[in-house]
This record gives C-alpha cells, structure tokens and sequence, in this order.
C-alpha cells in the first residue's frame, strides 16, 4: 500500500485554506490577509504530513515510540483498561510535531477504549485523567499501552485500524492540534530513554520488553 505524504485527514483544511489564499488573490484582498491566508495554507500542509519512519531496533521485545515529542515525564503507574501496574510515559506533543501515532510493537490489538470527556489544559494535572482520550491495548507476549489524550485545542481522536495484528511502527491513529500521549509499559521493561528527550514515533527506541 502506497504511503500518503499527506493525510488525506487534512484534505479539507488544506482545500479551504488554499480556496480562500486564491479567492483573496483574485478579488484583491488586504495583503496581510492574503499573507495570513497562505500561512494557513502552509501549516496545514505541514501539520498533516505523514514522513516514513524507520524503527531504531527491530528485534524481538523491542519497544518504539508511538508518538512524536518530548518525554515529560516516566513514573510508575497503574494502566488504564488492563488495570496493571506498569511504567508510564508521557509524550508531549507540540503543533509542530508529526501526529500520527505508530504502534510500539509488533503483535495484536486487543482492545480500544475511548473514553468521551473535557478537553481541558494539559498543563492540569487532571487533564490525563477527566480529558477526552482513545485507550489502546497492544500484545506482543506481555501488554503495553497507549493512550492518546486530547488537548485544550484538540477536538478529534482518530483510529486507522481495528482490533487485530499490528506491525512494528504502523499507523494506527493520530490526534489533531496538540496533545499528550501516554505510553504504558511492564515495569520490567529495560528502558532507554530519559525525561526532557525527544522521540520520533515509529522510530525511537524506547526500551525492550524483558523476555523471562
């Protein structure tokens, strides 16, 4: 299957912004609106590109970003949906950042959970609990977990797949506008990354799964 270079998501606000960029040019509008105009354009474009992303590592128990961000906080954590006791990391993203989220490993979807709620701040502390956010389970042998959570700005969670087998590094959703993502690993887990660090989804390695 042939990869979009842009999301096909992003279709309408790019459209819309590059109507109104040629509808200003054509009537005459105010320059600094026409400049506003392709601006928007030019965001759009940016915000919804979707580059090809290689994973790190690729051998067994291998642990990859699912998001795009810096690593704001990991602290133990009981996980949403399997209720486990796990290592949690929080990926925060900002408006320049890719969106799309990728699985963090290789194996099978065993469950989505969204949950419907505020769209609070993610500088409030209850904003990953009471926000609005999509609750995926992934099994490769152990559970990891991913949680998208809207932001503030972010209106739309979105999921490209369905229950099943998932391969390393695969799309399977993406967030619009900003967000947080929370990514829920076994507290045995050998991580390799630190707070404060940046991470590519569907290329960063996170860590590795202890196999015993």
């Amino acid at each position: 299957m042939k990869t979009e270079i842009v999301l096909k998501e992003g279709y309408p606000f790019i459209l819309t912004s590059g109507a109104l960029f040629i509808i200003s040019i054509i009537f005459g509008f105010n320059t600094i609106l026409q400049l506003i105009l392709f601006l928007f354009f030019v965001f759009f474009v940016y915000f919804f590109r979707n580059p090809e992303r290689v994973p790190e590592d690729e051998s067994e128990g291998a642990v990859i970003s699912p998001s795009d961000g810096e690593i704001v906080e990991i602290i133990p954590q009981k996980a949403p949906i399997t209720g486990e006791e796990m290592i949690k990391i929080s990926i925060k993203l900002s408006l320049f950042d890719v969106h799309v989220q990728r699985s963090p490993v290789k194996g099978e979807i065993k469950a989505i959970e969204y949950i419907h709620g505020l769209f609070l701040s993610l500088n409030n502390d209850k904003a990953s609990e009471l926000n609005e956010q999509n609750r995926v389970v992934f099994f490769n042998g152990k559970n990891v977990v991913v949680n998208q959570i809207a932001g503030f700005i972010t209106r739309r969670i979105i999921m490209f797949v369905n229950p099943g087998d998932v391969k390393l590094s695969q799309r399977y959703g993406m967030i619009m506008f900003g967000s947080q993502v929370d990514l829920y690993v076994p507290k045995d887990t050998k991580i390799k990354v630190t707070e404060f660090q940046k991470v590519k989804a569907g290329e960063t390695l996170i860590g590795f799964l202890n196999e015993g």
